[in-house]
């Protein structure tokens, strides 16, 4: 497609996205839908659909079948480290403890033996998002910065203040870092399945080990009856709120480690 066609389908989908999803938060209503335990964030779902007769699809299926990254210990590095590093340095630091949580066995233990059904309900919205971000880079090539601009445009709308609402700037940090990690996913480890992994387990791992007050993250991320977790440990309040920010980080730094390491391998 012409660089004119691409830019109006990207700019419809932006806007498309954040008048829906304002309109749902003004209404009070979820951004997301859940069928028969699949769930459907519209950042995630509609854009794909939005754009998708516009653009050559094609190499759609080159995409899904032969992915060109097909390596499996190092993306369990991006997710694991990460969170690992984040929990050594709470413990040398005394700041944090295990935690004695409400719903230990029905929430704690079953999330991780449900691990596997809460990847499969949310591996086609994460999938559909990230051949949106692969059908609207520029041919041969793939942009970071396109890539990490649209993550964060296509969530805006969750972070506009409506009515006396205030900005929650450690959310905003958390996104701007999750859209540069799916910048350099895309850019150097062209695996849509690896990608739609780690962003779900990064937030799985972290909500799951600290807990969260967030219900649009949990119904997604877990099962759609909380609406509050507390986790596994218990950190201290100052530090608390800077945990899913601190991981996201981590995470980016260490995937732009491997992008280095991997690029000046090549």
């Amino acid at each position: 497609m012409k660089t004119g066609g691409r830019l109006i389908s990207i700019i419809i989908s932006v806007i498309v996205v954040n008048a829906l999803g304002i309109l749902l938060r003004f209404y009070n209503f979820d951004s997301y839908i859940i069928i028969i335990g699949f769930r459907f964030h519209i950042s995630l779902v509609l854009p794909f659909f939005i754009i998708f007769r516009s653009f050559d699809t094609s190499k759609l299926k080159e995409i899904l079948t032969r992915p060109s990254y097909n390596k499996t210990f190092q993306p369990l590095l991006w997710i694991f480290f990460p969170f690992i590093i984040l929990l050594l340095i709470l413990f040398i630091m005394k700041k944090i403890d295990i935690g004695d949580p409400e719903y230990f066995y029905e929430f704690g233990l079953s999330s991780i033996f449900d691990l596997p059904l809460y990847i499969i309900w949310n591996l086609p919205q994460l999938l559909l998002f990230a051949l949106f971000l692969i059908l609207i880079q520029p041919e041969k090539k793939t942009g970071f910065w396109l890539t990490v601009a649209m993550v964060i445009l296509l969530f805006a709308f969750q972070f506009i203040p409506l009515s006396k609402e205030k900005v929650n700037y450690l959310e905003v940090i958390t996104l701007i870092f999750a859209a540069m990690s799916a910048g350099i996913m895309l850019k150097y480890y062209q695996n849509i399945y690896w990608f739609a992994i780690l962003f779900f387990m990064v937030f799985w791992v972290n909500l799951l080990a600290f807990g969260s007050s967030s219900q649009m993250m949990l119904h997604i991320i877990f099962a759609a009856e909380y609406s509050s977790w507390e986790g596994f440990f218990e950190a201290g309040k100052s530090y608390a709120l800077y945990l899913l920010p601190a991981q996201s980080a981590l995470t980016f730094l260490i995937l732009s480690l491997s992008a280095y390491l991997r690029k000046n391998k090549s």
